[in-house]
């Protein structure tokens, strides 16, 4: 599925892959827009780095990437959710500047039929 996605004309997700021998890590980045603030942002749909690749700047670089890859889609912000007992990511997302606003998720899941 991922694979047709990626081959439409204007794809609504953007995948940066890291790889080295194999792949070390990935990241999907997709843009929306708010109307509350009454502009485009970024979502970081996933950020993924191999546990043979943590801690040797793979992900460093793929958020790097993802920031510049939004920014040039013209958003103004990026966004993410990681879980909080993942505090290996709460670390490092802190690390890179990024701030943690405390919201309510709420997931609704839908029929496919």
């Amino acid at each position: 599925m991922l694979e047709r996605l990626l081959q439409v004309e204007a794809p609504p997700v953007r995948i940066l892959v890291a790889e080295s021998d194999q792949i070390a890590g990935y990241a999907a980045l997709t843009t929306d827009y708010s109307l509350w603030s009454g502009a485009c942002y970024g979502h970081l749909d996933c950020l993924f780095v191999a546990k043979e690749y943590r801690g040797r700047g793979v992900g460093q670089i793929l958020f790097l990437k993802v920031r510049e890859e939004a920014h040039s889609a013209g958003c103004v912000r990026l966004e993410w959710q990681t879980p909080d007992w993942n505090r290996q990511a709460t670390e490092f997302y802190r690390r890179n500047g990024a701030e943690c606003l405390s919201k309510t998720r709420f997931v609704l899941q839908l029929d496919a039929g």
